[in-house]
């Protein structure tokens, strides 16, 4: 899987946050499961109404659908550190997509899915490899 990271920041911080990412790689994340869970790094981070419903997911590691996932990120201020863990429904035993927010500072995108790779570059100005 490749690894790409997000960097786009702006006077404040990050200039995005989850919803930005899922919508620059639907309808696919729409469609998806998603599975949240901590990071190595740290416990499940995130503020905001939405945050806090994140964090219970987190705890209770269950899946959702990408489009209830969107509307709970739409009501959250910011994902400190996390990971969601996505499935496609063809093959909903296999990782499609991780996306890992990490301490603030960036996102983090593990994927094989070269069209999604190529969605994230297309879509936000400071990606990295790596």
């Amino acid at each position: 899987m490749e690894k790409i990271r997000i960097h786009d920041l702006d006077g404040n911080g990050l200039a995005f946050d989850l919803r930005h990412v899922l919508r620059a790689l639907a309808p696919r994340s729409l469609g998806a499961k998603w599975m949240i869970t901590s990071s190595i790094e740290s416990y499940f981070e995130a503020t905001g109404e939405g945050g806090l419903r994140l964090e219970q997911l987190a705890e209770e590691r269950v899946q959702i659908i990408g489009s209830e996932l969107l509307s709970i990120a739409d009501n959250t201020w910011q994902v400190i550190w996390g990971d969601f863990i996505g499935f496609l429904h063809e093959a909903p035993d296999t990782e499609w997509l991780i996306i890992r927010a990490v301490d603030s500072s960036f996102f983090e995108i593990e994927t094989s899915d070269q069209i999604c790779t190529a969605a994230i570059k297309s879509h936000f100005h400071d990606v990295r490899v790596g």
